[in-house]
């Protein structure tokens, strides 16, 4: 990690800024999930924001792909974080005179989830440019725990802030992130060294080649599709995790916050063994079983009474999706040429393509089963997708 940071400052910089967005990110998220149930009661209305939320990712994450293999990455990242700021600042502020509004809250999550969908595939292909290195599989993993610990120190803090803090002072304070992000920004090194060549195709050309190129290549295509498939089920605790700890166990929201502490504390552990040992060998197979893993574990939720049994279980659901996370990132950076890398990086974002749909037939079993048995339900397709998987070329890699 030390080598990583003394070749190329740059990307302290950027681990950073985006760090820090993204702790006020997840303190924002949590927050929206818990007034939603809160003012609504359904798991429904909680999915349908969900899926207003990633609908605008189906298109724009392509889009984002082409034209960040064209232009200045980091001018693009810049001016990402200032509209956010600016967006999510004015917002917040309007709360101050008038009450939590759903439908207003529908329009906000569509606008910030467009933006968020043009910058995620760019901020990922700048990655290992910025960073300098060769070293793609400790890039990945630090990469990862940066975000871990992020994930690590905000729910516990939102727990016991949602207690404190009205919804508005959540989105000044993401807003205030994003400006935080964009100063660290600034100081970047960064030339786009694919810049001239790209641009002498036009945009359709250049998404086409793209796609033919993912096509092509089936350890990155099937990892792809295996992924998307499995987000319909995954997205079950995002949906109803919220309303079997507020509604069903009738605990607290500091619970909320401790429990995805947990799985991000097994998330953020297997990432630091990752920057330390490399996965060599045999890594499909380690790709599919730990999501068949993480499937079972999400069946032992049926069974949770106590909220000691519920850290344990999504300690060890973030340590086996980390597992399955870890090396589909490593085969989009390792197996994509640098010239097609945020083409591969965007068109690999729609495996949210099909989270829209799991949000909302998660957000329907929620209201006509309990939340724990939607989950179970969830882990039992999870383990029939990594099945299906070693039927595939993914084993061979």
């Amino acid at each position: 990690m030390r080598s990583l940071f003394s070749k190329n400052h740059s990307v302290f910089f950027l681990w950073t800024g985006q760090g820090i967005s993204s702790i006020g990110s997840i303190v924002y998220s949590m927050a929206l999930s818990w007034y939603v149930i809160n003012e609504t009661k359904s798991p429904f209305v909680m999915g349908t924001v969900l899926l207003v939320g990633l609908l605008p990712r189906i298109v724009f994450s392509i889009i984002s792909g082409v034209f960040g293999d064209r232009i200045s990455k980091k001018k693009f990242i810049l001016s990402i974080d200032l509209l956010r700021f600016i967006i999510t600042f004015v917002w917040g502020v309007s709360l101050f005179y008038h009450s939590f509004n759903i439908v207003e809250v529908y329009i906000y999550t569509f606008v910030l989830s467009l933006i968020d969908a043009v910058f995620n595939p760019i901020y990922n292909a700048i990655l290992p440019e910025v960073a300098n290195t060769d070293n793609l599989s400790r890039l990945v993993s630090i990469n990862q725990m940066v975000f871990k610990i992020a994930s690590i120190l905000a729910p516990t803090f939102a727990g016991i802030a949602i207690i404190k803090l009205q919804f508005n002072q959540f989105i000044i304070l993401n807003s205030i992130t994003f400006l935080i992000a964009a100063l660290f920004t600034l100081p970047i090194k960064y030339e786009n060294k694919n810049q001239t060549i790209q641009k002498k195709a036009s945009p359709f050309d250049h998404l086409k080649s793209g796609l033919k190129y993912f096509w092509g290549n089936k350890i990155i295509f099937w990892s792809v599709v295996l992924i998307s498939f499995a987000n319909i089920a995954v997205v079950s605790y995002n949906v109803n995790l919220v309303n079997m700890i507020q509604n069903d166990l009738n605990l607290s929201a500091n619970v909320y916050g401790v429990v995805l502490t947990f799985y991000s504390a097994g998330s953020f552990l297997i990432n630091l063994l990752l920057s330390v040992y490399k996965i060599k060998k045999f890594r499909g197979y380690i790709y599919l079983t730990s999501l068949c893993v993480a499937g079972l574990l999400y069946t032992t939720v049926f069974f949770v009474k106590t909220p000691f049994l519920l850290y344990i279980i999504f300690f060890l659901v973030g340590s086996s999706f980390t597992i399955t996370s870890y090396i589909s990132t490593l085969i989009l950076y390792e197996l994509s040429l640098e010239e097609y890398r945020s083409r591969v990086l965007g068109i690999a974002s729609i495996s949210t393509f099909l989270s829209p749909v799991g949000f909302l037939v998660w957000g329907i079993v929620g209201d006509v089963m309990k939340s724990s048995s939607a989950i179970g339900l969830a882990g039992c397709i999870i383990m029939l997708i990594a099945f299906f998987g070693f039927t595939t070329s993914i084993k061979e890699y």
